[in-house]
């Protein structure tokens, strides 16, 4: 076997297997290989003070560990955050050195473009991850001033109000409807009927944009992850429990106010 022949072989894209809750990249480790989903939704998290920080949920088609093939002493840093399949996932793993050879050949104009374009995304990451951090020492604070917090946080209000919600990642742009029936300052009980919006993306750690207004008129705006699906007291119905990504600062006045006795 020849030199150009081994080089081939080492360059050659295979497809791996992961099953749900198997890490595919662990933050700290070295690699050099680059990931695209074929099939599958994977989780992107780093941690922080003990604290596990979402960054995305991505799914079919989507790459991960793209920023290593873009410089050459990238092969020896370590992994910046963690990648777990949050379902059964098959994957095409890429060589760097393939994709780099792509890269050069490309007009320098578009390199400089997805250059400074992982170079954004980076510093986005770092963002989240700090203001993240913040919060969760926020809410230790809040604790230690307010032990009852956390209790108000996670009351859950009995309520009956329509919503709108569309996926945030998925290449779905299919939109559902259905009932909050619970809400509290850390998630909702969503009631759906399956059967009226067939091809909406109902999968674990799914995200999704829920919009509302509460019986005082107030609107309600929130992002929000899917963390468990139940049957509901029908058999055409589904109970979806979901818990808040992100909530405005206005969004969580009106909330917290609606909550209160």
């Amino acid at each position: 076997m020849n030199s150009n022949e081994t080089k081939d072989e080492e360059l050659a894209i295979v497809r791996l297997k992961y099953k749900k809750g198997d890490l595919i990249i662990k933050e700290g480790d070295y690699g050099v290989s680059i990931y695209k989903i074929i099939e599958g939704l994977v989780s992107i998290f780093t941690e922080a003070d003990n604290a596990v920080i979402p960054l995305a949920t991505i799914g079919q088609g989507a790459v991960l560990g793209e920023t290593i093939f873009l410089n050459d002493k990238n092969m020896m840093e370590r992994r910046s955050s963690s990648a777990r399949a949050l379902e059964d996932t098959l994957v095409e793993v890429w060589h760097p050195r393939l994709l780099r050879m792509e890269y050069e050949q490309m007009p320098p104009v578009i390199r400089y473009l997805a250059d400074q374009t992982l170079t954004h995304i980076g510093r986005m990451n770092k963002l989240v991850v700090k203001l993240t951090d913040q919060k969760i020492k926020q809410r230790e604070h809040q604790r230690e001033v307010d032990p009852w917090a956390a209790k108000r946080r996670y009351y859950r209000k009995r309520v009956n109000l329509p919503f709108l919600c569309t996926p945030l990642y998925s290449s779905s742009k299919s939109t559902m409807k259905g009932l909050i029936k619970d809400i509290s300052l850390g998630g909702a009980g969503l009631e759906i009927r399956p059967i009226l919006s067939p091809v909406f993306p109902y999968r674990l750690g799914e995200e999704f944009l829920i919009s509302t207004t509460l019986p005082n008129d107030r609107n309600l705006e929130f992002s929000c992850r899917l963390v468990s699906i139940k049957e509901g007291k029908s058999r055409d119905t589904r109970i979806l429990g979901v818990s808040f990504i992100e909530l405005s600062e206005h969004s969580a006045k009106n909330l917290g106010f609606f909550l209160m006795p």
